[in-house]
């Protein structure tokens, strides 16, 4: 499976940009509102040296790297959730994402935009998402109140818990301000509330200035990765050979978009292990904490099935050590169960029965 990220901000913030740096595709790019009306889709691999290291130490043809799933939807305009722009027509294809990324323009823009701050920009964005979610909460509402008439026991439950959505989101605060028990949780999951994914910004600057912002006018804790989406997507037309000198020209060591997809992963609390089977390295990205039975699921579920128990090995012990043969009789790896909670760095070798 891949995890998935949307990409959201108003018209001409520079998130189709940002698109085409990320996955490298030639996308519509237009100095007008709605020029991206069906979204833009694309599965982008995770950088991963860990895993080229592996491939090389074991002779693997074929490398697959995990990837991240990427959708880039239309500008988002004031009013959208009343039907504005193209209204809610959109924010459906975000609702199924993992993790949003709001791009927030700080760079001159069109003559009707003047009197915009990039502060202002990040507030119609987010409070357009609250109200979308208000929307949402309050038709759940109405669907449980006739509930409560023929004494369903949840009923209860799920009023009182859309009653404290519906006043958080009045005030213009986000979800992912609240904590939840799992019970809620449940509920929640069956809602797709936008307000309530993991949230990170993109500050798109000029070349001239996203080395050095100020991004003091964020939310306290929220991860804000300044970036030059213009820039970076020119970088991604250069061939590789050519690429190092780019970025020394600009003063920074590595691209802000590998920067991007590193935040996304680390917030999605995510964990990757690889697998090593004839002639492929594997990286396989799972939520941490995950059970072996459940990781080899997500191999193959016959291996889920079949679990008798997983060998693990550390890819860094594998690296030194050179080889699977000497790690094995040096005794330096082992064997664990169904239960046990994967690991990040992680080389697993699952046995099932067939």
């Amino acid at each position: 499976m891949a995890w998935s990220c949307g990409i959201v901000g108003l018209p001409n913030a520079g998130k189709s940009t940002l698109f085409k740096a990320l996955t490298a595709l030639d996308v519509t790019i237009e100095k007008y509102p709605f020029s991206t009306i069906d979204p833009n889709k694309a599965v982008v691999p995770l950088p991963d040296q860990r895993l080229f290291d592996l491939a090389k130490l074991c002779h693997s043809e074929k490398i697959t790297p995990a990837t991240i799933e990427i959708t880039d939807v239309a500008g988002l305009v004031k009013g959208a959730s009343r039907g504005e722009g193209l209204g809610n027509q959109f924010l459906g294809h975000l609702r199924n994402v993992d993790l949003l990324i709001h791009v927030v323009a700080g760079f001159e823009q069109t003559p009707d935009q003047e009197a915009e701050t990039p502060d202002s920009r990040l507030e119609i964005v987010n409070l357009e998402l609250c109200l979308s979610d208000l929307d949402l909460v309050t038709r759940r509402r109405q669907k449980i109140e006739p509930k409560l008439k023929s004494g369903e026991k949840t009923a209860q439950f799920e009023l009182a818990l859309i009653s404290r959505l519906d006043n958080h989101l009045n005030r213009g605060l986000s979800l992912r301000e609240l904590q939840f028990t799992h019970e809620e949780r449940l509920v929640l999951d069956q809602l797709a509330l936008l307000t309530l994914k993991e949230m990170i910004y993109v500050y798109n600057l000029s070349e001239e200035l996203f080395l050095n912002p100020d991004t003091s006018f964020f939310p306290p804790q929220s991860p804000v990765v300044p970036i030059c989406a213009r820039l970076e997507a020119e970088l991604i037309e250069l061939p590789e050979e050519e690429r190092v000198n780019f970025l020394e020209a600009y003063g920074i060591q590595e691209s802000r978009t590998e920067k991007l997809l590193q935040e996304c992963y680390n917030h999605l609390k995510l964990v990757t292990f690889y697998t090593v089977k004839g002639n492929e390295a594997r990286a396989w990205v799972v939520p941490k904490g995950i059970r072996a039975v459940e990781a080899a699921g997500k191999v193959h579920t016959d291996m889920e099935r079949g679990f008798i128990n997983v060998e693990v090995v550390d890819w860094n012990s594998l690296l030194s050590e050179g080889s699977i043969t000497r790690l094995r009789e040096k005794g330096m790896s082992r064997v664990e169960g169904r239960d046990y909670p994967v690991k990040d760095g992680e080389v697993l070798f699952f046995r099932f029965r067939q």
